[in-house]
């Protein structure tokens, strides 16, 4: 959609992150309030991958802009980051082909892409590519550093929690004048910790009116 109209124009809004993104600086509110200064109008948020295809708010953001092109609205769909759309290039060079097609402009603000021009298409396409390789390249990273830790004899994942302490936890867990994170206190562990191991027993307290198992 090059060049400009005398159309009413909407600005649709949309907000991603995972899990480990939403500690970072381009977290959920970051994100929102960036957009909010950009004067969208309206903004779709959720928690989930960006390698993942189908996305429930991005859906109703994709079909609220395609909407509202119909209705003669001069639309423009947002985001604060480019990989926000799709951490795929595939993917996202078709999301952008369809908005396109459906006269609909994209603008990513931090790579300052605007599809209403021919430049910003251009930048797009080539950050699209190098975003995936960046992702791949890390990703490649991080099986190389697995693999050594693994030659190299580290043991990867949890630790395993020395028998004496599942037994004490055990025992400590039958009594019920102790709260479980008493328990996990005594124990140097976490709640969760004492939780999985009597999940793992099966066990579940005896209270008995004034009795202690401890007496």
């Amino acid at each position: 959609m090059i060049g400009k109209s005398n159309k009413k124009e909407m600005k649709i809004g949309y907000v991603r992150v995972s899990t480990i993104e939403d500690r970072q600086k381009l977290g959920f509110e970051a994100q929102k309030r960036i957009l909010q200064d950009n004067k969208v109008d309206v903004i779709y948020s959720e928690k989930i991958s960006g390698r993942k295809d189908d996305r429930p708010q991005f859906n109703k953001a994709i079909n609220k802009c395609k909407l509202l092109s119909t209705k003669g609205y001069d639309v423009t769909f947002m985001v604060v980051k480019l990989d926000r759309v799709s951490r795929k290039t595939s993917s996202l060079l078709n999301i952008l082909e369809d908005l396109k097609e459906q006269n609909i402009s994209f603008k990513s603000i931090n790579e300052n892409i605007d599809t209403s021009s021919a430049t910003g298409i251009l930048m797009m396409q080539l950050l699209a590519i190098f975003s995936e390789f960046e992702v791949n390249t890390l990703r490649t990273r991080t099986k190389e550093a697995l693999h050594q830790a693994k030659i190299d004899g580290k043991v990867l994942g949890r630790p395993s929690i020395n028998e004496n302490i599942r037994e004490k936890i055990v025992k400590l867990y039958l009594n019920p004048d102790l709260s479980v994170k008493e328990v996990a206190e005594k124990c140097n562990v976490s709640e969760r910790t004492v939780y999985r191991i009597v999940k793992n027993r099966k066990l579940s307290r005896i209270d008995k009116k004034d009795t202690s198992f401890l007496d």
